[in-house]
């Protein structure tokens, strides 16, 4: 038999979040980025290299807490999205820490102009995604849910927060960052303070 999270307090926030029904159908495949450094070195030849540490809660997994169909601390529920982050190589490190929520270690290294495009976590629903178009221009771009659903996740306690990085020798024709240092290769830095920030953007021309 599943048991529910013990304390009375943690029970009423899982029973409120399974009510999140609409959100839960969207995100259910979904994993939310959280506590976060995300790293990105690009190239001007489209060489790249794209290193995440942080957490990520897994929605479908919180959706089954929240309905009380599973326990937080299932063994086998653990597994389904343990195994599911695993089936990307570019996971080194996945731990469980309680509550939904995995801290992990991601890795990728690639080059946009021979693989025009990358997503992270999942392409159907990324988080970050690397991009190259018919131009031949590279945008670098962050995602998230729309207002309706940021305002639910907000309201039920859940939240982004994170550092993105990214370090690049290409011509920048466009950026959002919230500081750039210049050197060589000039430093790109976004402060991730919530969810209901504007995300990470950035477009570029490879090449000399």
């Amino acid at each position: 038999m599943s048991r529910m999270v013990p304390g009375t307090h943690r029970n009423r926030l899982w029973v409120r979040l399974g009510t999140l029904l609409l959100t839960a159908a969207i995100l259910s495949g979904c994993y939310l980025p959280d506590r976060f450094t995300l790293q990105i070195n690009m190239q001007r030849d489209g060489d790249y290299a794209f290193i995440y540490e942080g957490d990520l809660l897994a929605f479908n997994f919180l959706r089954k807490i929240g309905a009380g169909d599973v326990s937080a601390d299932d063994a086998d529920e653990i597994q389904v999205y343990d195994s599911d982050l695993r089936r990307d190589s570019g996971f080194s490190d996945v731990e469980y820490v309680g509550q939904g929520r995995y801290r992990v270690k991601y890795r990728r290294q690639s080059n946009i102009l021979e693989r025009p495009s990358f997503s992270f976590v999942r392409r159907n629903a990324p988080f970050m995604t690397i991009k190259r178009d018919a131009q031949g221009l590279i945008t670098i771009a962050g995602d998230r849910p729309n207002k309706q659903y940021r305002d639910e996740l907000v309201a039920k306690g859940f939240n982004t927060r994170g550092v993105v990085r990214l370090w690049t020798d290409a011509r920048v024709l466009d950026h959002n960052a919230n500081q750039v240092i210049q050197g060589a290769p000039t430093q790109y830095v976004w402060n991730i303070e919530s969810i209901q920030q504007p995300a990470p953007r950035l477009v570029l021309a490879p090449g000399g």
